[in-house]
């Protein structure tokens, strides 16, 4: 439906732009071909990792099962980066499996977002040169299918797989928070999702929104998209409070190697580990980074002319150059160390990965470099304007193409040792807290093609598992980006075996009752535990082991040196039969409380009973809770609120920018 829409105050009317009675009161809805031709990709780009089996690649951990992380009550041992979102992928696991959930989930955010940047091309094409199937189709694959989506995938960042699939739904919405607060907030909860990762990427927009187009109800519309991030930044809160490590952005530098490494970043390049980067790389992507700048600089400078900076097109023109900025940042010379300082502030620990602020920059260069293109060629020779996308499509395909069926076997699926199992089923029928060897954060799995991953034993073994967060940039200087306190004492117990000496006795102190030892990358410097006399070996296999620390004594010790009951009905909340004193052999951090006095944590990182048997609680967890279900609560509200269309949360009127 076609409607004549009157000039107003922030779109002017001016001869050939604005408002026309050609422009719908809406944002066209999207076909059914770019949805079809999304899924299609999505399943490419997966390929062998469709069929059975796990996945292991760097921060892509996809096991049997994949639990609802603890981050969501502020408890460790992970950051936050999780949370919110891995609640629904680990509630999707519980029904269907891990690798099921996740990889279905994979495909349909691909395709989600494939169809979102296809929108955008149309929606921001002028009427009198609407954007065809060929500009669309550009817009998508550099999106959902180019060099930075298919890293994100093949590196297993599931956080901003969620942010390819989201924000070009939300983009428009974000630019302009003030039109329609329920589908701001709506907006807003959906990028607040993606944890730290999706959510300073929302909130960037946000403030561009809010400066750039200065809505009248300027502080509730800043409430309104500020308030659902409170589900991650509240959990991120409280972890760095109880003292969790994080590195600065320069181990996380963007990768701007050579003159060809600055425009490659425009095309999706520039991952911090380059020998993770998809695509082809080198010459190709710098060549077609050029080309997305320049006809990027044209579409855009149209677009901003005929409907103005306040307009949403206008935010997200700002929030674009911003993005590109703060991507670069990282690695440029005298900007960079600025950068740096910035991120090692705790206000400043979302911001420690600059590179992922390029998806800013090609939410909106994605679907403009198309129109400029077309704009370019026009203006060259009219002819060439229909020839023009056909060449962008053909340079995202030159992009995209390499990174199909697996991304360079990196999503190759794996199947675990069946010692694995047996150590797990060991472990279950025994419960007690582990400590998983070889102490490394990221080591390199044989039976995962040799590829380096997550260590996946603490999240397959399931309970309560010290495992080792240190990525080890620097060997000499070991340091922990965990809440788990007890991870210190064992950085030293390791120290001191691979050194020969026995740490039975250390191990039981701490409340270990299994050691695990995988027979992978530097397992060998571990062979003292065979001959360690506090230790007894359970299950000698050949890719695992598993040891019993012979001097356990349960899983709460009182003064006395007698075990007592500990359960854990709860994330945050324990049970024990243990009088003042009790040692609780689990991870201590501060607002563990008994009644309201608080647990002292051991210099070991364990908890200590201030007083006699009874419940112990984490007492951010309820408030942490009660901010989650308000934030869920609200988006139900939001939803019940939109008005006629959904259209209206998708895009703001035409008329209104």
């Amino acid at each position: 439906m076609r409607l004549n829409v009157p000039p107003t105050a922030e779109a002017p009317q001016r001869p050939g732009v604005g408002p026309t009675s050609t422009e719908p009161s809406e944002a066209p809805a999207v076909g059914w071909w770019p949805w079809a031709v999304g899924l299609l990709l999505g399943l490419v780009v997966l390929g062998p990792a469709l069929g059975g089996g796990s996945l292991l690649s760097l921060d892509l951990l996809v096991t049997p099962e994949i639990p609802i992380p603890d981050g969501l009550y502020g408890l460790g041992p992970a950051l936050s980066q999780r949370v919110p979102l891995f609640a629904i992928v680990g509630g999707l696991a519980a029904v269907v499996g891990g690798p099921v959930a996740t990889k279905a989930l994979l495909v349909a955010w691909v395709a989600t977002g494939f169809a979102g940047a296809a929108r955008l091309a149309r929606v921001l094409a002028p009427p009198t040169r609407p954007a065809g199937p060929l500009a669309q189709l550009a817009a998508g694959l550099l999106w959902a299918g180019g060099p930075f989506a298919l890293t994100r995938i093949g590196v297993g960042h599931v956080n901003l797989v969620w942010v390819i699939a989201v924000l070009p739904w939300a983009l428009p919405r974000l630019c302009r928070p003030g039109d329609h607060l329920p589908s701001t907030f709506l907006a807003s909860s959906a990028l607040a999702l993606g944890g730290p990762g999706g959510g300073t990427l929302g909130l960037a927009v946000v403030a561009v929104g809010l400066v750039a187009t200065r809505p009248p109800r300027f502080a509730r519309a800043a409430v309104v998209a500020v308030a659902p991030h409170a589900s991650w930044v509240g959990p991120t809160v409280v972890l760095l409070w109880a003292g969790a490590g994080v590195n600065g952005a320069g181990r996380f530098a963007t990768s701007a190697p050579g003159v060809g490494g600055w425009p490659a970043i425009a095309a999706g390049g520039g991952f911090w580990r380059p020998d993770l980067q998809a695509g082809p790389g080198g010459a190709l992507l710098a060549l077609v980074g050029v080309l997305v700048l320049v006809a990027s600089a044209v579409g855009g400078a149209e677009l901003v002319g005929c409907r103005g900076w306040r307009s949403w097109p206008g935010a997200a023109t700002i929030a674009a150059i911003a993005g590109l900025a703060l991507a670069v940042a990282s690695a440029l010379p005298g900007v960079r160390e600025v950068y740096d300082d910035l991120s090692r502030l705790p206000v400043g620990a979302p911001l420690r990965e600059s590179h992922r602020f390029a998806a800013l920059w090609l939410v909106w260069a994605a679907p403009v470099a198309a129109l400029g293109a077309a704009r370019l060629a026009e203006r060259a020779r009219p002819v060439a304007a229909r020839a023009a996308p056909l060449a962008l499509v053909v340079a995202c395909l030159a992009l995209s193409v390499p990174g199909w069926w697996g991304i360079h076997g990196r999503l190759e699926p794996v199947e675990f040792p069946r010692s694995w199992a047996a150590a797990r089923q060991r472990i279950d029928g025994d419960p007690g807290t582990v400590v998983a060897l070889p102490w490394s954060e990221y080591p390199t799995l044989s039976f995962a093609g040799g590829r380096q991953a997550f260590n996946p034993l603490p999240q397959y073994l399931g309970g309560d598992v010290i495992s080792s967060f240190d990525p080890r940039f620097d060997p000499g200087e070991p340091r922990q980006e965990q809440v788990d306190p007890r991870a210190v004492v064992v950085d030293g117990l390791v120290r001191r075996l691979r050194a020969g000496e026995p740490i039975g006795d250390d191990l039981a102190a701490l409340g270990v009752r299994w050691v695990v030892l995988a027979h992978e990358e530097s397992w060998r410097d571990d062979g003292a535990l065979r001959t360690d006399p506090g230790l007894r070996r359970a299950l000698d296999l050949p890719d695992l082991e598993l040891f019993e620390v012979v001097g356990w004594s349960g899983r709460a010790t009182a003064g006395d040196g007698q075990p007592r009951s500990l359960d854990r009905p709860a994330p945050f909340v324990l049970r024990t039969d243990g009088g003042e004193g009790t040692v609780l052999h689990v991870a201590g951090a501060p607002g563990w409380r008994q009644g309201w006095s608080a647990v002292r944590v051991t210099d070991g990182g364990q908890l200590v009973t201030p007083r006699g048997s009874g419940v112990i609680w984490f007492s951010p967890a309820p408030v942490l809770v009660t901010v989650h279900v308000l934030v869920v609560a609200g988006a139900i509200v939001a939803l019940r609120s939109r008005r006629r269309r959904f259209g209206r949360f998708l895009a703001p009127r035409w008329a209104r920018g």
